[in-house]
């Protein structure tokens, strides 16, 4: 794995942002060497097809860093679970209530894990909803995880979840799945994570280790 990170990408959008006050309970997670410090998390990984390539690694991989991400959180925290591929599939044990943000503790975040346990990947790729949907929600903190090099979020797409985040002032960290070195483009990932206070890390998915 390689990191990209944009040590300056918080200042970028320093003005204009929400403050959010100070809060004692926060706690630091990570997603593939990706951090972020908050109270209330949104994972949003993409399930499509393409994730199943090399032998079904990518998916299996991002399953296993989002359950250990968990792991970080108490029940003073809370956490959302978007995979997606055509449309979003939310975590939501409580259906047919409305999906929302679930404590840390230890029975909800069993009930993550084998929520994520059954996620198959197929379909195709649409990043906006998605991406809606987690802002909707008020987090810190955004893990979006993707491998689809297309479809790319245009810039008016850019331009709407920067408008929607100006209200939320979540921080978007991008994770980038790929095959071999990571060629250094100021990408639709990377922009997403340095106008939106994130980082972006990118993932050589060919080092990933088998499935077990």
């Amino acid at each position: 794995m390689t990191s990209g990170a944009l040590p300056n990408a918080a200042e970028l959008l320093q003005s204009g942002r929400p403050n959010r006050q100070v809060n004692p309970y926060q706690v630091e997670t990570g997603v593939f060497g990706v951090t972020g410090t908050g109270s209330k998390f949104v994972y949003v990984f993409d399930r499509s097809g393409s994730m199943n390539a090399f032998d079904g690694r990518p998916l299996a991989a991002a399953k296993a860093e989002l359950v250990k991400s968990l792991e970080s959180l108490d029940k003073i925290h809370q956490f959302q679970i978007i995979f997606y591929n055509d449309e979003p599939t939310i975590f939501n044990p409580f259906r047919p209530q409305r999906p929302k943000l679930m404590h840390g503790d230890s029975a909800t975040k069993g009930l993550a894990a084998e929520f994520v346990s059954k996620v198959s990947a197929d379909g195709g790729t649409r990043h906006l909803d998605a991406l809606k949907t987690a802002l909707a929600m008020n987090p810190d903190v955004i893990f979006f995880l993707t491998d689809a090099d297309e479809p790319q979020l245009t810039h008016s797409e850019l331009a709407e979840i920067r408008r929607r985040n100006a209200r939320v002032g979540a921080s978007i960290n991008t994770i980038e799945f790929g095959a071999g070195p990571f060629g250094g483009s100021f990408n639709f990932l990377v922009r997403l994570a340095t106008e939106n206070g994130g980082r972006h890390a990118y993932v050589d998915v060919t080092h990933l280790p088998p499935r077990s």
